[in-house]
């Protein structure tokens, strides 16, 4: 896990409308009839966090990280085509991730701190995510009570993980580029490497998903992303072409159908990348 203190990506209008287009042929209607007023953002989510632990690792709750100061890069959560896609390192945003909170086991010093976190998933409780508190909430809660949250003396289950959001900005296409980890792709140059001689090794479905993709790296790319049967990878669509997923809620307090765009299942369900639109 890398820390990286990011500049927002810049991209010419000529390169934008070449994505745009490359995206609107992944998800089956061009993104420009989706709201354009909403906000949308790219969570990862699943099984593989806690198996791996990620989902308890210190690096999370870094005052400068929780506070957006610093993003968390981390390779081999993505899994693509063996032999074919450049490694992609996803880069997450913990100030805008979702942690689970859980304040009883706290000692009685810091029982004004536990007070407050309780009172903010409470708070929390009454909104989408069920409970879950923003990495920026949590870390402000802690700065004012001067709790290290990565102090090995506090109880494990102080907070976990859950959804850990990507770094982007609030555009669909930027959430977009940052669930296929092509945030840095900022011209045709910067394109990572496709698929190459292992394009065989994706369903012809997926090919032809993305056959009237316009720029031939970026259709070779994102070929690996548009097999709805993979094991690795598998694309689902929501609300492109009539299609409304099928919807799934799995009792954190939302239904997948309402705001999720597109998502991709890896690892046969141990982990999801999702796009979500969010409230304006």
């Amino acid at each position: 896990m890398t820390l990286h203190d990011d500049t927002p990506a810049v991209r010419s209008e000529e390169w934008e409308a070449t994505l745009a287009q490359a995206f609107g042929e992944v998800l089956g209607r061009p993104l420009a009839e989706y709201d354009g007023k909403a906000r949308y953002g790219a969570y990862y989510s699943g099984n593989f966090l806690a198996e791996t632990e990620l989902d308890r690792d210190p690096r999370w709750v870094g005052r400068a990280v929780l506070a957006g100061e610093e993003t968390v890069a981390q390779d081999h959560l993505l899994l693509t085509p063996p032999g074919d896609l450049d490694e992609t390192a996803l880069v997450f945003d913990a100030s805008r991730s979702l942690f689970h909170v859980e304040s009883r086991g706290l000692p009685a010093e810091l029982a004004a701190f536990a007070a407050e976190l309780a009172a903010a998933v409470e708070e929390a409780g009454h909104g989408r995510w069920n409970g879950a508190l923003l990495g920026a909430d949590l870390g402000r809660i802690a700065e004012r009570h001067g709790v290290d949250l990565a102090s090995p003396g506090l109880p494990g289950d102080l907070w976990t993980l859950w959804r850990v959001r990507l770094a982007s900005g609030d555009t669909l296409l930027d959430a977009l580029l940052a669930a296929t980890g092509l945030t840095a792709a900022t011209s045709p140059e910067l394109m990572p490497r496709g698929l190459g001689d292992s394009a065989d090794e994706v369903d012809d479905e997926a090919h032809e998903h993305v056959a009237e993709v316009a720029d031939p790296a970026l259709r070779d790319y994102l070929a690996a992303f548009c097999d709805p049967e993979s094991h690795d990878l598998a694309l689902a669509l929501y609300g492109a072409d009539g299609e409304d997923g099928e919807g799934d809620d799995d009792g954190d307090g939302e239904d997948e159908d309402d705001d999720v765009v597109i998502s991709w299942e890896g690892a046969v369900d141990q982990y999801e990348i999702t796009v979500h639109r969010l409230e304006p």
